[in-house]
């Protein structure tokens, strides 16, 4: 089957490519010298060698072309970052930066690397690796940045910047088809300025549908059956007092048969020789679904400006999955666990509303200033589904599974915040910023008791609430001894803010827990080199990370077995270097090259990992997605043709071994070192800038232990494999 599957996408992608290059309009020769990047990683726009932050840039174009779709296609770009999704969803974001990892989806815990649209928050990580479109470029900022980003930003912040409507009406087309029926189909109308100039309209849509590669060997059924649409709507309106944008989003993610590739009594894929063929009695779905609408002004002051950005946000999220990964005659489970099967589930909704108002002072040759508010509101609901079959269920279909658990929170956050640099000499700036964060957290957690005729527990219900009160802040030096060279030091902080834990069932397991706490000192270097054809950047970094909160084992309301709760348990010394750049070799020949090393290490790690009422000292464990080495480079080669120009790409990403569950050192447990070869060709024609790619992605169909999850037994997850595509883009 996944033969004929790529014969049939080879087809494709033959005849498709065949026709670019038949078309033969002429094209004018490319203009490849180094442009420069403007980022808003101070929240104003600057050019990146001019920011005192260690900052990778991708544009949009990567995340449409060449089979990436969303950021997790990113992935081994950036160094020292890890960007993947999570074990049970798909859509949701497990990022780590700098060996400060996430991965809890679970409504009440907040992220530790902020999420950004815009520079409006995304407040949960479920939903943050939906398929994107109109995506001007990725800011991946790496440290803390409490002070501009605030709460959850602790490790980093990873800002989403939108395309702004064009100046010209146009429809463009973008389709692509690759293995395993993955077809994707973007489609964006362009108005142009219409109302006397003063109104552009951007309208985009999208539809992704995949057929998976992972196949059941119990009913014959291929798992990750996906199907995403996505509308995006922005009008950008000028006037004489104010710019401003209005953004209106909808998107819709189902998918029939959950990918987990083999799990259980064959995790390593050895038995039956594939890691794609599992064995699990139900395949599980995964429905969800994003609105929201965006507001972001501009409106110029004789000192300065003022920006507002306000959002209001409402997410769906429903699951299913086969935990026990069980089928036919069943082996015992793990001492302290049921043998009955266990298929469980989770329905989330989530609103949010975001408003920001700062002031930016006009451009100066001695200071610059951003200060402003910011206010949150968040509510949250999470209900628990569970299905250990007959006698309870009559199937193990969700239809007849039960809630277990019902939790329920309501976020209010705001700040104050404002960060200012100040030129002493011509060559020498200082740094200096504040935030101060008072955040009100109150929840209502509910567990009921099994159906009959299980053993009835009591009926608990918990009302906690909390308020955290809690400063950052940042100090620096700039240092400029000519145009082409700025070093800089800092010393920043960030937090990710306390909580309490949706899944406990006991009072002492509810929290709340303290605010997990990161400082950072760095020291780094920008600049260009050879005639500004090389752009590099330079940083080393130390990181005190404390008050790290982690997933440990508590007993249960009804005492049998463990649940797993979130607490307190340690701090890491994190240490590292990162180097990135950028060089055109030649007027068609450009390289790209990153290195990152890190050093990450526990101070303390006291827990009971295991349920037995017992803490114990953990530092010998490996630290939680924190690969020691990270690589990426890339070749970029333009051959110009008086019907267009021919363009090849080849990047390599290379990540050494690293724990992919952080609360073991078994082998099991580890993702091998591993480079990755992703490859395109491009022609390119037309004065509208039409093209045809072919590319292919895992080129050696590298398929190692991505992530891995102890329930009953463990659940592992491998990577992608090979997948060879082609894309057409029009634009009339």
């Amino acid at each position: 089957m996944i033969c004929s599957q790529r014969k049939l996408a080879l087809g494709r992608i033959t005849v498709l490519f065949c026709a670019g290059l038949s078309m033969q309009p002429a094209i004018g020769a490319e203009n490849r010298q180094l442009e420069e990047i403007i980022v808003l990683a101070q929240k104003v726009k600057e050019n990146i060698l001019e920011v005192p932050v260690s900052v990778t840039v991708i544009q949009g174009e990567s995340l449409q072309e060449r089979g990436a779709t969303n950021i997790t296609g990113l992935n081994g770009i950036a160094p020292n970052v890890i960007l993947n999704d999570v074990l049970f969803v798909e859509n949701g974001g497990k990022f780590s930066i700098r060996g400060i990892g996430f991965f809890d989806i679970d409504p009440l815990s907040d992220q530790k690397t902020q999420i950004m649209v815009d520079g409006i928050p995304h407040a949960r990580n479920t939903g943050v690796t939906y398929d994107q479109v109109d995506i001007q470029r990725v800011e991946i900022l790496r440290g803390p940045q409490g002070t501009l980003f605030g709460r959850g930003s602790m490790a980093g912040t990873v800002n989403y910047v939108s395309r702004t409507a064009a100046d010209e009406p146009g429809v463009s087309l973008r389709l692509s088809a690759s293995e395993y029926g993955t077809n994707r189909y973007v489609l964006t109308v362009e108005t142009g300025p219409i109302f006397d100039g003063a109104v552009r309209g951007r309208l985009t849509g999208s539809r992704r549908t995949t057929d998976g590669y992972i196949r059941n060997a119990f009913n014959g059924n291929m798992l990750g059956n996906k199907e995403s649409h996505n509308t995006r709507l922005r009008i950008d309106h000028e006037t004489d007092f104010a710019i401003t944008s209005f953004i209106l989003y909808e998107l819709e993610d189902s998918v029939a048969g959950l990918g987990l590739t083999n799990q259980v009594q064959d995790p390593y894929g050895i038995s039956d020789g594939d890691v794609n063929l599992v064995n699990i009695d139900q395949d599980g779905f995964r429905n969800s679904s994003e609105q929201g609408f965006s507001v972001l002004s501009e409106i110029p002051l004789d000192i300065g400006y003022l920006a507002l950005l306000a959002n209001t946000h409402k997410s769906e999220f429903l699951t299913y999955v086969d935990l026990d990964g069980r089928v036919g005659l069943h082996p015992p489970a793990p001492l302290g666990f049921s043998n009955a099967p266990f298929h469980w589930g989770f329905d989330i909704e989530q609103e949010q509303e975001s408003f920001e108002l700062r002031y930016h002072n006009q451009e100066s040759e001695r200071w610059n200033l951003v200060a402003g508010v910011f206010l949150f509101r968040e509510n949250v609901e999470r209900i628990f589904h569970q299905n250990i079959g007959p006698p309870f269920s009559e199937t193990l279909a969700f239809e007849d599974s039960f809630e277990t658990a019902l939790a329920r929170q309501n976020t209010r956050s705001q700040a104050v915040f404002g960060q200012a640099g100040f030129a002493v000499s011509d060559t020498v700036s200082l740094i200096a910023g504040a935030r101060m964060t008072s955040e009100e957290k109150s929840a209502d957690l509910t567990d009921y008791p099994l159906p009959p005729p299980s053993p009835q527990a009591p009926v608990s219900r918990f009302t906690p609430s909390h308020q955290w009160d809690q400063p950052t802040w940042k100090l620096g030096v700039e240092i400029q001894p000519n145009e082409a060279t700025m070093y800089y030091l800092t010393a920043s902080t960030g937090y990710k803010p306390g909580g309490f834990n949706g899944r406990a069932t006991l009072p002492e397991n509810v929290g709340p827990y303290a605010a997990e706490h990161s400082i950072s000192l760095e020291a780094g270097v920008k600049g260009t080199l050879l005639d500004k054809r090389m752009r590099f950047a330079f940083a080393g970094f130390t990181t005190e990370y404390t008050d790290i909160v982690g997933l440990i084992r508590r007993p249960t309301a009804t005492g049998r077995g463990t649940e797993s709760v979130s607490d307190n348990i340690g701090g890491s010394s994190i240490k590292g270097l990162e180097f990135e750049s950028t060089w055109l070799a030649t007027a068609d020949l450009e390289f790209d090259f990153a290195l990152g090393y890190l050093n990450a290490e526990w101070d303390s790690y006291n827990a009971d990992l295991n349920g037995d009422g017992m803490a114990t000292d953990n530092t010998h464990l490996a630290i939680l997605m924190a690969p020691e080495f990270s690589t990426y480079g890339a070749i970029t080669y333009s051959q110009e043709f008086s019907a267009g120009t021919m363009q090849y790409r080849v990047d390599v990403r290379y990540q050494s071994s690293y724990n992919v569950y952080g609360r073991s050192n078994e082998d099991l447990y580890f993702r091998p070192a591993t480079a990755k070869v992703n490859a395109s060709a491009t022609w390119i024609w037309g004065d509208a800038g039409n093209s045809i790619s072919v590319y292919g992605r895992n080129l050696t169909d590298r398929q190692v232990v991505s992530q891995a999850l102890v329930g009953i037994f463990p659940v592992m997850k491998f990577d992608p494999p090979r997948m060879l595509g082609v894309e057409l883009k029009l634009n009339f």
